[in-house]
């Protein structure tokens, strides 16, 4: 019986393991988008602009 459950535990911790690193390799072959990151920054209201320039 205690075996068994330790067989189980392992074939587990395989699989999380082999999840981890599928997860990575696919986060290190795929770059960013560019896109996405400029969409996220928001742009500079109409307001604070009309200030700087007095």
């Amino acid at each position: 019986m205690h075996f068994e459950l330790h067989e189980i535990r392992s074939q587990e911790f395989i699989r999380e393991a082999d999840a981890y690193r599928l997860s990575q390799r696919a986060r290190r072959s795929e770059p960013p988008p560019r896109a996405m990151a400029a969409s996220t920054s928001r742009p500079t209201p109409l307001r604070l602009l009309a200030w700087l320039r007095g």
